[in-house]
């Protein structure tokens, strides 16, 4: 078995944690990639006070100086005005795609402090696209904060903005400083811990088994990805929900055992090896800390045709339940042990990113409905899903532009959709009497 290029025992470089150290490689072995930034929007519709907004955006960020947006002055958050466009919240969604397009410098993570440099890898500023309607945009760098860092962001910014709008003070920042990751990660490496967590990954993958893709052809991740996207009825929401909750599960191992289900069908395949995000904050603290610590890891699952979904479920909870146990050991390394032949970059085969962050927040009273628009690099295939307060699910299919078509991904989008509902209504019987359609090649 090769060995991987980082030495078991080997942390992050002083003052990264360890996703930042391997997002740093990664990017710095190609410059031009932009396929790490990450963005969404919170959509506003109510009276504004946008000037308390841009405080609250300032103060916030004042907690967490590491993230600090040169764009951000005291004169508060960019401004931008979409609401003469036909279509106002879907041209300022392809602006700031084309933002999200753009490649970062990362010598800037490691520049000194009083450089002023390390912010041109975050950014925000505020869109008009209606009377009474904004969007408040944000992007980032994966090497400055991952999702779930960017949930706290956003948290944060609601609960000032709502002390502000009715007078009062903010309460104390609920952040922990980016060293309490560093420290808990530089702490884990080379020890007991790391060892088990090794023993467990290769022990699990020791026959490296192939990830199997509904992709025709192979094809390095692209810059941007083909998005469609689903908002699952409150019918078929609920049929989640009942199905997870008979199977003593969430709605998490639904989308994943569909997603295996899915995937084994297109190709004709037994089992399917997914990719699937941890946020590997597991020492005191680091759950606090609005930064980079997401590790990606390795989820397989036998589809069989006389398998039922309920018994799927349980396979699922089961799987998610040792990658948590086991979350904090690199992806990358097991990459590059267990995958050479894929490039060694990302544990690879189709992605399911698993997003249980808040979707909707409140601004002093105004909704604030959160949106994603980018999530990170897509080698193959991600199915993305988030819960909205009322339990319905929306479902993000992203595509790996040079693998699938233009029409690829609603097509996906579609069958998935399809054997998700039949699924749910009928977990007993065999699953190969439900999927939505036969072996695709």
């Amino acid at each position: 078995m090769p060995h991987t290029d980082l030495p078991a025992a080997a942390g992050p470089p002083s003052g990264l944690t360890a996703a930042q150290a391997h997002i740093l490689a990664a990017q710095s072995a190609d410059p031009s990639y932009a396929g790490h930034n990450v963005g969404q929007y919170i959509e506003l519709v109510g009276p504004l006070d946008t000037a308390a907004l841009d405080e609250a955006v300032l103060r916030t960020l004042d907690e967490a100086p590491w993230l600090r947006s040169r764009l951000m002055t005291r004169g508060g958050l960019p401004r931008l005005d979409t609401s003469a466009a036909a279509d106002p919240v879907g041209a300022a969604v392809e602006l700031v795609r084309g933002q999200l397009a753009c490649p970062p410098r990362p010598e800037l993570l490691t520049a000194p402090a009083d450089t002023g440099l390390a912010p041109d890898l975050t950014g925000a500023l505020l869109v008009t696209v209606g009377p009474r309607r904004h969007l408040l945009v944000q992007y980032f760098h994966l090497l400055a904060v991952d999702g779930y860092g960017v949930a706290l962001l956003s948290r944060r910014i609601a609960e000032v903005y709502t002390a502000l709008a009715h007078g009062r003070p903010p309460g104390p920042t609920p952040f922990a400083p980016v060293s309490v990751l560093a420290d808990a990660d530089r702490s884990y490496a080379g020890s007991p811990e790391q060892a088990a967590d090794r023993r467990y990954w290769t022990g699990r993958y020791a026959d490296r088994p192939v990830p199997v893709s509904p992709a025709e052809r192979g094809a390095p991740a692209q810059d941007t990805a083909r998005r469609h996207t689903v908002h699952l009825g409150a019918p078929d929401s609920a049929a989640v929900r009942a199905t997870a909750r008979a199977a003593r599960v969430t709605w998490a191992e639904v989308v994943l055992a569909t997603t295996a289900v899915r995937v084994t069908a297109q190709v004709g395949a037994r089992e399917a090896v997914l990719s699937v995000y941890a946020a590997a904050r597991m020492a005191p603290g680091t759950l606090r800390v609005p930064a980079t610590a997401v590790n990606l890891l390795p989820v397989r699952l036998s589809v069989r045709g006389a398998d039922t979904f309920r018994s799927l479920l349980r396979a699922a909870a089961g799987e998610l339940t040792l990658l948590r146990r086991h979350q904090r050991l690199r992806g990358e390394e097991l990459a590059r042990e267990l995958w050479p032949e894929y490039g060694g970059v990302r544990v690879p085969g189709p992605l399911v990113n698993l997003r249980p962050f808040e979707t909707e927040l409140d601004f002093g009273g105004i909704r604030g409905r959160v949106v994603s628009l980018a999530s990170g690099p897509v080698d193959d295939l991600s199915v993305s899903a988030a819960a909205g307060p009322d339990g319905r699910l929306r479902l993000d299919f992203d595509a790996n532009p040079a693998r699938y078509e233009e029409a690829e991904p609603a097509r996906f989008a579609r069958l998935f959709t399809e054997d998700l509902v039949s699924l749910c209504r009928a977990p007993d019987v065999p699953v190969a009497s439900l999927r939505a359609s036969p072996v695709h090649h």
